[in-house]
C-alpha cells in the first residue's frame, strides 16, 4: 500500500492564523503588526500612483472660440486635458484646476459675454463710421453681459441691442430695444426683483432705452420680465397681501384679548378691512379778506393856473392914449386835481397734503362670543350642561374692548358687531386635542430626553451583541483538534458502538491492519524516541 500520513483536523484559516500569532514572542508580534500596518499604508499608495490622475471640470458650457483658445493654451503648456464630445466642457487634473483658472483668467479666457470696450485698444486708421458703430454696439453688449454674469444665479448671459440711427426730427426717431438671454445655474432661479434689476440695469446703460423695451428670457425661452399688465396684476396681488396682513393682525389683537378674558375657544373674530391704495395729493388755497396787507400805494396831485389874455377890438380906438381899455372878461383861472391808488394783498394760505397709501378706509368686525355653562338640573341638555347667555353689561364691555383693539373710528363708518351665541360641541372643543396635536406636544416635551436614551440603547446593544462576542472569540484559545483516523468516522450507530466496545489493544491492532504504513511510521518514531532517551540517560 502507498505511504500515507495521517491527515490533520480541518480548521478555518482565521483560527490557524490566530493560533500561529499566539505562538509568537511579544517582539515578533509587534514586528508583525508593524509590517501589516506598513503594508496597509503602502499598497493603496502604490495603487493610487499607478492609476491615472483624477480629472475635474475646468470650464463647461464654453463657446467654440473659447474652447479652442483654452485647448491651445493647455497644449502649449503640456497639460493633460480631456474634451467632451460636445466640445463645450474641458477637464484637467483635479489638483491643477484652481491654478489653471487663474492663469487663463489673466489671459482673458474664457471671454465671458464676449468682447468689451477693449476692442477699441486695437483700432487702427481708416475705420469707417459703420465699423465704429458696430464695434461700439459689440463692446456695450459685452460689458453688459459681464456685469449681469456677476449675479450668483446666472451662469451665462448674452445681450442683444438694437440702436436705431438718429433722425433729424424726434417724431421720426425709433426707440432703442434690448433682449437679454440668461442661462441659470443648475437648481437656481431668479427672483422677480433680480429680473427687474437686470431690466433697469440695461435700460440705464443704453441711451434712449426705456425699461419697457427690455425683454429678459431664460435658456428655455420663457419670458422673465413683466409687461405693464403684469405689473398691474402684481400690484393688485401685493395689495391683497397687504390687506390680508392687516386683517390678520387686527384679528390676532382682538382674539388674544378675548382669550385672556373669556378663555380659549370661547370666541371667534373676523375682520374685513378696506384699504386706501390710491395716491392722493391735495392742494388747498385759503384766502382771508379780513387780514389785508397794502401791496402798493400811488398818489398824484395836479394844479393848473391860466393867465388872463388881452382882448378888444383892434383899430384906432384901442391905440388912442387915455382911452380906457375895454373889459377883459375876468381874472386868471386856477384848476387842481388829486388822485390816490392803493392796492391791497389778500392773505392767502396754500397747503399741499399727500395722503399715505395703505391707510384703513373702512373696517367691519364680527365677533361671536360663547356663553357660560352650568350643570343642568333634571332634564338638561344632551351634554348635561345648561347654557347661560352673558349679560348686557358684559356684552357692552366686550364691545368697548373690541373697539379699542381695532382702533374704531366713527368718521370712517366702521361697523362692529358682537353676538352672544352658544357654540357647538363646546366641551369637546375646549377640553380635547387631536391625536396629531397630542403627539406633537409629547414629542416637544420629551423629545430632548428620548433621543439620547435611544442612542445609548443602540450603543449598548452594539457592545453586547457585536463587540463582546468578537472580543471573547479573540481572547479564548481554540480547542485542540482531534485527529481523525484515515478512514474517517463511523458511518452508522452500530459501527460506533462496536468500535467503543473494543479494547485499546484491539483497536490498535485493527488500525495497524487497515493502515500498515502508518503503523510502521508510528513504531519507528517510538523506537527513535526510546533510543534518544537511552542516549540522554547515558
Amino acid at each position: 500500500m502507498a505511504d500515507e500520513t495521517p491527515r490533520p483536523a480541518l480548521t478555518s484559516f482565521p483560527d490557524v492564523l490566530l493560533q500561529n500569532f499566539r505562538k509568537l514572542t511579544p517582539i515578533q508580534r509587534v514586528g508583525s503588526l508593524a509590517l501589516l500596518a506598513l503594508a496597509i499604508a503602502v499598497i493603496p499608495a502604490l495603487a493610487l500612483m499607478g492609476r491615472e490622475p483624477d480629472m475635474a471640470v475646468l470650464f463647461s458650457n464654453l463657446d467654440p472660440e473659447d474652447a479652442q483658445a483654452i485647448v491651445a493654451t493647455l497644449n502649449r503648456q503640456g497639460i493633460a486635458h480631456e474634451v467632451n464630445a460636445a466640445g463645450d466642457t474641458i477637464k484637467v487634473p483635479a489638483h491643477q484646476v484652481h491654478d489653471l483658472r487663474l492663469q487663463l483668467a489673466s489671459q482673458g479666457l474664457p471671454e465671458v459675454g464676449g468682447v468689451g470696450f477693449e476692442i477699441f485698444d486695437q483700432s487702427g486708421f481708416g475705420i469707417t463710421q459703420f465699423v465704429q458703430q458696430m464695434n461700439y454696439r459689440r463692446a456695450l453688449q459685452g460689458e453688459l453681459a459681464r456685469t449681469i454674469a456677476q449675479i450668483d444665479a446666472v451662469e451665462r448671459v448674452r445681450v442683444h441691442l438694437v440702436l436705431p440711427e438718429r433722425r433729424l426730427f424726434s417724431s421720426q426717431q425709433e426707440p432703442a430695444r434690448a433682449a437679454v438671454v440668461v442661462t441659470l445655474k443648475r437648481g437656481a432661479r431668479l427672483k422677480q426683483s433680480q429680473v427687474d434689476g437686470i431690466v433697469h440695469l440695461v435700460a440705464s446703460s443704453v441711451e434712449g432705452l426705456e425699461p419697457g423695451n427690455v425683454t429678459v428670457v431664460d435658456s428655455h425661452g420663457r419670458v422673465l420680465s413683466q409687461s405693464h399688465e403684469d405689473e398691474v396684476m402684481q400690484l393688485s396681488a401685493s395689495q391683497l397681501e397687504v390687506q390680508r396682513h392687516v386683517e390678520k393682525d387686527l384679528e390676532q389683537r382682538v382674539q388674544t384679548m378675548l382669550d385672556r378674558v373669556l378663555g380659549l375657544n370661547k370666541s371667534v373674530v373676523r375682520v374685513s378691512a378696506q384699504l386706501e391704495f390710491r395716491h392722493v395729493e391735495v392742494t388747498e388755497e385759503q384766502f382771508d379778506p379780513e387780514n389785508q396787507v397794502v401791496r402798493s400805494e400811488q398818489r398824484s396831485q395836479e394844479k393848473v393856473i391860466e393867465e388872463q389874455q388881452v382882448s378888444g377890438v383892434p383899430g384906432v380906438r384901442s391905440n388912442v392914449p387915455d382911452e380906457a381899455p375895454p373889459n377883459s372878461g375876468g381874472g386868471p383861472k386856477e384848476a387842481k386835481r388829486k388822485s390816490e391808488t392803493i392796492n391791497y394783498e389778500v392773505n392767502r394760505k396754500v397747503s399741499k397734503v399727500v395722503e399715505p397709501q395703505g391707510t384703513i378706509r373702512h373696517l367691519s368686525v364680527a365677533v361671536l362670543v360663547d356663553g357660560t355653562y352650568e350643570p343642568a338640573e333634571g332634564n338638561g341638555s344632551e351634554e348635561g350642561q345648561q347654557y347661560i347667555p352673558r349679560s348686557e353689561e358684559e356684552m357692552e364691555k366686550l364691545v368697548a374692548i373690541v373697539k379699542k383693539a381695532v382702533g374704531f373710528s366713527q368718521e370712517r363708518g366702521d361697523q362692529i358687531e358682537v353676538v352672544n351665541i352658544p357654540f357647538e360641541s363646546t366641551s369637546l372643543a375646549a377640553g380635547e386635542e387631536t391625536l396629531g396635536t397630542s403627539i406633537q406636544n409629547f414629542w416637544t416635551a420629551w423629545g430632548p430626553l428620548i433621543k439620547p436614551a435611544v442612542f445609548l440603547l443602540l450603543g449598548l446593544a452594539v457592545v453586547l451583541f457585536v463587540v463582546r462576542p468578537m472580543a471573547t472569540r479573540l481572547t479564548t484559545p481554540p480547542p485542540e483538534p482531534i485527529a481523525l483516523p484515515a478512514d474517517g468516522l463511523p458511518t452508522t450507530v452500530s459501527e460506533y458502538e462496536a468500535q467503543m466496545s473494543e479494547s485499546p489493544e484491539e483497536q490498535a491492532i485493527k488500525l495497524a491492519a487497515q493502515n500498515p504504513a502508518t503503523a510502521a511510521f508510528v513504531i519507528r518514531s517510538w523506537i527513535k524516541e526510546e533510543q534518544q532517551d537511552k542516549l540522554e540517560k547515558v
